[in-house]
This record gives structure tokens, sequence and C-alpha cells, in this order.
């Protein structure tokens, strides 16, 4: 069964590597611009809008590559993830564009725990449980959260994180699986909602392809 990650993500798509047989498995990021994030919305509410708003615009685009190309996936799957201020859940950290924006994120999720936010969407033809998309395409969105711990991190550390330059496409400018891991813990719920997905939308998943 052939399945799509509609994202240029590279740390979704070594997730999904590691979970499904890759020889089934393409990524291929989307041609629209993703909605952006806002203040004054909750980070559950905000993370699930844009998944489906990602949903909606893999549903359209590849109504319309059938149109052209004819061979088109039989799963398509989108995801967002946005980190939570500890502070503020009506505030969303989203991804930094630049060391200056990284530094900050850093700074303020520093010594505290946070929520993540994954919001994941399985796209499929044919599935009379899922709802109503666009053309024939049909969807079902899940959204999870975890909570991590963040130790207190001293300058060197803080530096470092920096200048390797892990903070670049990553929610909240940490990178969970990669360099953030010895000052990162998940407390509760699962590692993977943090890199990128709903731990029960790939659940989901794995029984499709079962």
């Amino acid at each position: 069964m052939r399945v799509l990650l509609a994202s240029a993500s590279k740390r979704r798509l070594i997730c999904l590597q590691n979970i499904i047989d890759t020889g089934h498995l393409t990524a291929q990021p989307l041609f629209s611009e993703e909605k952006n994030i806002i203040n004054g919305k909750s980070v559950e509410q905000q993370v699930e809008e844009i998944c489906l708003s990602k949903a909606t615009s893999a549903a359209v685009e590849w109504s319309i590559i059938e149109k052209t190309k004819g061979e088109i996936p039989e799963i398509i799957i989108v995801s967002d993830t946005i980190v939570e201020d500890p502070d503020n859940h009506l505030i969303p950290i989203g991804q930094p564009k630049n060391k200056v924006q990284a530094t900050n994120m850093l700074l303020k999720l520093s010594g505290k725990r946070h929520r993540v936010w994954s919001s994941t969407a399985i796209l499929k033809k044919n599935k009379n449980t899922y709802e109503p998309l666009h053309g024939e395409w049909r969807y079902k969105i899940w959204t999870d959260h975890s909570v991590v711990e963040f130790k207190l991190l001293n300058e060197e550390e803080l530096i470092s994180l920096i200048e390797n330059n892990s903070w670049e496409g990553k929610a909240g400018g940490y990178d969970l699986a990669g360099d953030a891991s010895e000052y990162t813990k998940v407390i509760r719920g699962d590692d993977l909602t943090v890199l990128g997905f709903s731990y029960n939308a790939i659940n989901e998943l794995k029984e499709i392809l079962l």
C-alpha cells in the first residue's frame, strides 16, 4: 500500500521509516502555504486547525495530480506540531526562523515543563468511517499532547544547542531525538507526539497497514 508523507520534515520521515515498510513510503512537501499560528487561541485548537488545513491542501493537490499523472498514493499523512508556552497555554511556540528566536525559545523552556501538541490526519479514499474532505478523499484527525521537562541550561549548553543548528525546523527550537535529548525528558505522553505525530494516529495507520 503506497503511503505518502505530505511534509518536508526529515524527522517525521525518519519516524515513519522506523514504523512502516520504507519500500511503500514516500515524502513530498505540500505546495500550499501553511496556516500561521497566532496568540490568543489554545494551542490544542490551533494545531488541529493547521493540520486540517494541511489535509485539505493535500486532498486538493493530489486530486489535481491524479488528473494529470494518474498514479497517486493510497494513504496520505499530514501532521503539525506546536510547543505550548510553559507559562501561558494561549501562546504557541512554533519553529524559530533564526538563532535569536531559537535562543529566546530555549531560554523560555529552560528549567521548566511544557506541553507539546501534535495533530495528525490520515487521508484515504473509500474509508466510510472517515469524514469527506475533497473529491474522493476522506480523512480522520487525531490530536495528542505530551509533557516535556527541560533541564536548566547553563550558558555553555545553550550556546552548543544554538551553534550546532539543531534548532532548525524544530518546534520550540529543539530536537528530542537529537542534540537536545540529554537535556529533555518526556514525563507524560509519548515521545512520538513530541517528534511530530499523534500517537493515536500512528496506531490507526499500523492497523490499516496490517
